[in-house]
């Protein structure tokens, strides 16, 4: 009798601590999903920019609807927050108050440093990963 009560007791033991563990769980694996969702989008701009134009011409990039202007953002940053909206696969649309920017700047003669940087509001936090890469333009 006193080992069923020990294996009930050590069973409802697990069970509350299995309870316990479970928000904790949900909300981690949330927050890793919008991270990958926010990794993935930002591998496939920088996949995109390279399949279009190694010289990184803004304007050719924006043709492409690789990014949302032509006019950047900051110095040398463009948006592309609203692209591949009929897709359903832009920042905006996939990640809650999503952005996202691409950073161009001129290395060498022939070569770009592009950065791409997607931003998030998760839980009233600010959320941001940041990809880059290096571009050669074998153009010339």
């Amino acid at each position: 009798m006193i080992e069923v009560l020990f294996a009930v007791g050590a069973a409802g033991a697990c069970a509350l601590i299995l309870a316990a563990t479970m928000p904790a769980a949900n909300k981690s694996r949330a927050k890793a999903d919008k991270t990958n969702i926010a990794v993935g989008l930002a591998q496939k701009e920088l996949e995109a920019m390279k399949s279009v134009d190694s010289s990184l011409n803004p304007t050719t990039l924006y043709s492409a609807g690789i990014i949302d202007s032509i006019t950047p953002i900051g110095a040398n940053k463009y948006s592309f927050t609203g692209t591949d909206i009929a897709a359903k696969d832009g920042p905006a649309v996939v990640l809650p108050s999503g952005t996202g920017s691409v950073t161009i700047e001129l290395v060498d003669i022939e070569l770009r440093r592009v950065t791409v940087e997607v931003k998030w509001i998760e839980n009233g936090m600010n959320r941001s990963i940041k990809v880059g890469t290096l571009i050669a333009n074998m153009d010339n």
